[in-house]
């Protein structure tokens, strides 16, 4: 995959101000200290906390004081659960949501191999479970990242959904199409719970939430994954600006889920 130079020079940045001597070594393996140095920063950006959205834990914002247990499939679980816990704090806390909203009516944007919806359905008994994803060669309406196009490649040809097969199934409405031109029209004001988890530009973060608030309702929760990464990611820069609008959004403890009731 040929990665545009402004992407290029983003990866080569963090890695300069990310990487320490402990990433030497991995210099032989570029991606892996990209990674690594990603990391350094993500948590870096906890520790500082300058610039951030503020931290809590679902229950607190949700008012929901009582016990909670969450739904783990385990073979779909190896995609949040990896050799770093933000991921799995993402996956936990996207679940205790469900637990806690009991939605009727859940929407994904991104579904890849299903992973999300399916934890979705698990979590929210009672809800019928939409996700919308691009067929393969799309071309894309908005900019995509260098990043999106990855997933996409390295998922190319091993399209078995991780709900397949599962009970869960029923539930789970499979939507393909560009969110920039989805017609969202039939789920005006109807949505309980609305997970963005599709391409990581600006203006797609953007523009999917824009999608969300049109479908969601007063109460609704809207909540967006890889809030706080480093690299080639537009996902913070989005939100950041979003909540300087006068919006009340917060990041999970120690993960990269950002959440705002409607």
């Amino acid at each position: 995959m040929r990665v545009p130079l402004r992407e290029a020079i983003i990866g080569c940045r963090n890695l300069l101000w990310g990487g320490n001597a402990a990433c030497l070594p991995k210099l032989r393996h570029p991606m892996s200290a990209l990674r690594y140095a990603g990391e350094c920063l993500f948590l870096n950006g906890y520790l500082d906390g300058r610039g951030i959205l503020p931290q809590r834990p679902v229950w607190e914002v949700t008012g929901h004081a009582e016990p909670l247990s969450v739904v783990i499939d385990g073979e779909a679980a190896v995609e949040w659960f990896m050799n770093t816990a933000s991921y799995t704090a993402d996956l936990v806390s996207l679940c205790m949501l469900c637990k806690i909203l009991d939605p009727k009516i859940v929407f994904e944007i991104g579904t890849l191999r299903g992973s999300g919806a399916l934890h979705l359905a698990l979590n929210s008994p009672n809800a019928q479970i939409f996700t919308l994803d691009l067929l393969p060669d799309t071309q894309t309406l908005l900019t995509t990242t260098a990043a999106d196009l990855w997933h996409i490649d390295a998922h190319r040809g091993t399209r078995r959904m991780f709900f397949g097969g599962k009970a869960e199934a029923g539930r789970i409405v499979q939507l393909y199409g560009d969110s920039a031109q989805f017609d969202f029209s039939r789920w005006s004001r109807s949505v309980d719970l609305f997970f963005i988890d599709g391409a990581h530009s600006y203006s797609y973060v953007r523009n999917d939430t824009a999608k969300a608030l049109e479908c969601c309702h007063k109460g609704s929760l809207i909540a967006w994954h890889d809030y706080g990464r480093f690299g080639v990611n537009g996902v913070s820069r989005w939100l950041n600006e979003f909540a300087s609008q006068g919006r009340q959004i917060y990041r999970v403890p120690g993960g990269s889920l950002a959440y705002m009731i409607v």
